[in-house]
């Protein structure tokens, strides 16, 4: 689905601007782990948001001093099981998890893979959620899909962005704007509160 050129400039990414890219896509796939949390009445969804400022905290004040490895042990607790739950909700909500997981790697230890394995998992959720609602597809008429244009056209904006980026706040508001997507995630999910 990504090209490979989008691939290879994914991998070209400093540490900095992975992890700018994985907190990008984690912000605009919240929804969907909080709106699975409201289903389930678990109540993630404030240490959730919590942990989204923090991580916005430090990309807009690069001085702000944050333990993330202290983050990251209080985060394991807020993972769903899917074994624990019997429905969809929990598989985007762990998608979402993931890509949490790939930002605190791109923080804490970065490889330089971050960006593309939050973009596929992002992808991954968006293409699931295509299986479950109209069975196998082709990939041509996967590629019709609303929501895999719509993802694929917001990758692309977002490493544009991030490529150009100026480490200024203006340019870091731009791309906060842009991953929050007026509240509606990759899977189409708005929260009211959130709108």
């Amino acid at each position: 689905m990504l090209t490979p050129c989008d691939i290879d400039r994914l991998a070209q990414l400093s540490s900095k601007q992975q992890s700018l890219y994985c907190l990008a896509l984690c912000q605009r796939m919240a929804p969907n782990y909080l709106l699975f949390c409201q289903a389930v009445e678990l109540e993630h969804d404030s240490d959730f948001n919590k942990l989204l400022s923090l991580f916005w905290e430090s990309a807009l004040h690069p001085k702000t001093k944050i333990n993330f490895s202290a983050q990251r042990e209080r985060f394991d607790s807020l993972i769903p099981d899917p074994q624990s739950y019997d429905m969809y909700g929990v598989y985007p909500a762990l998608d979402c998890c993931v890509v949490v997981e790939c930002l605190f790697n791109a923080l804490l230890e970065p490889t330089g893979q971050e960006a593309e394995q939050a973009s596929q998992t992002s992808l991954a959720s968006v293409l699931s959620l295509l299986e479950l609602q109209f069975g196998e597809q082709t990939e041509q008429e996967i590629l019709a899909q609303d929501l895999v244009i719509q993802e694929l056209a917001f990758q692309s904006e977002l490493l544009d962005l991030i490529e150009q980026l100026e480490l200024g706040k203006a340019s870091m508001q731009a791309l906060k704007t842009l991953a929050a997507n007026q509240g509606v995630s990759n899977l189409g999910i708005c929260l009211e509160d959130n709108a």
